[in-house]
């Protein structure tokens, strides 16, 4: 247990990583939790309009077949960039942003990991930040606000982007959310050592 074997320890996730960091937050007590994009929901407006079906794709024939291929805009509303994962999805089937495409197996696990994560929301009580671009064009907002509501944490920040997608990391305000955790980071460590 690494709460227990160090002095501090931060959790840091993006999008279904984030998700990821809320599991560990309901179990461990890490000095600090950053959640950045939290993948909370596949109901941004670029996700396709049948996603509310896929929980019923186990009974057609040949679902395990099923690929849900990534396409503009890629998560990142910087142009430049977006025309460079483009590129790299194009040659290499990966990119920074992830994978070209998602099996409906994937989606499954994630939407499973997310209706386990938002039962238990109130077990989260320790320092934590929220990171979401009003424009996600893939997790709407909302699914963020409300775990940041649900949370037991007192110590909580909400933090709102105005100009990025999904991929907050590479995009227009990467430097504002590599700054703002890094500072959070920082001043939790900072409290947790000198108390």
């Amino acid at each position: 247990d690494a709460c227990q074997q160090y002095e501090t320890v931060s959790v840091v996730g993006l999008s279904m990583g984030a998700t990821l960091s809320m599991l560990l937050a309901q179990h461990e007590a890490p000095t600090a939790s950053v959640f950045l994009a939290s993948a909370l929901g596949y109901d941004g407006w670029a996700m396709p309009w049948y996603r509310f079906l896929l929980p019923l794709a186990t009974w057609i024939p040949f679902s395990d077949r099923y690929r849900y291929q990534e396409r503009d805009p890629f998560g990142v509303k910087n142009e430049q960039t977006r025309a460079m994962v483009k590129r790299m999805l194009m040659a290499n089937q990966i990119s920074e942003v992830g994978g070209a495409e998602i099996t409906l197996a994937q989606i499954r696990e994630g939407q499973s990991l997310i209706e386990h994560v938002k039962k238990h929301l109130s077990d989260i009580g320790c320092p934590s930040l929220f990171i979401h671009a009003v424009d996600d064009e893939s997790v709407h907002i909302r699914n963020a606000e409300k775990a940041f509501e649900a949370i037991a944490a007192t110590d909580k920040q909400f933090i709102y982007l105005g100009d990025s997608y999904h991929v907050i990391t590479v995009d227009n305000e990467r430097e504002t959310v590599h700054d703002k955790t890094l500072r959070f980071i920082k001043d939790r460590k900072s409290t947790r050592l000198n108390s």
